[in-house]
């Protein structure tokens, strides 16, 4: 009840820059993770937040050949089949399942754009 209140005079002084605004969220996000509160996100946009955020705590690394998912993108990418080479299989199926729909071969695309810059080890693994 403190964070909101002290929160809400903050907000009130405020000068209404963007600046101000973020490092007011930023401040107000810290007292809510000190005071053991989860964040809140509001609306439609919330659930999809949140199963982002899942998403993205389950997501281990994995290290895996450049040249062989580099090659897999461009010739199995559009269904999937550098996932199932990554070891992320559940991705793999939602690629196989919606190849049809064009969403994969954008995101392999982005994945390409991802694993290039990428300076391999001397083995030639790198870890995503």
């Amino acid at each position: 009840m403190a964070v909101k209140k002290n929160t809400a005079l903050v907000m009130e002084q405020a000068s209404g820059s963007i600046s101000d605004l973020v490092e007011l969220d930023f401040s107000r996000q810290s007292a809510q993770q000190a005071n053991g509160q989860t964040e809140q996100t509001y609306g439609m946009w919330g659930v999809f937040w949140r199963f982002s955020v899942w998403c993205h705590s389950r997501k281990g690394c994995h290290t895996f050949r450049k040249k062989i998912y580099l090659w897999l993108i461009l010739f199995t990418g559009w269904f999937g089949g550098h996932r199932y080479y990554q070891g992320r299989y559940v991705l793999g199926i939602l690629y196989s399942l919606f190849f049809w729909t064009g969403v994969p071969f954008v995101s392999c695309v982005f994945d390409a754009m991802e694993a290039i810059p990428m300076k391999a080890d001397e083995k030639g693994l790198i870890t995503l």
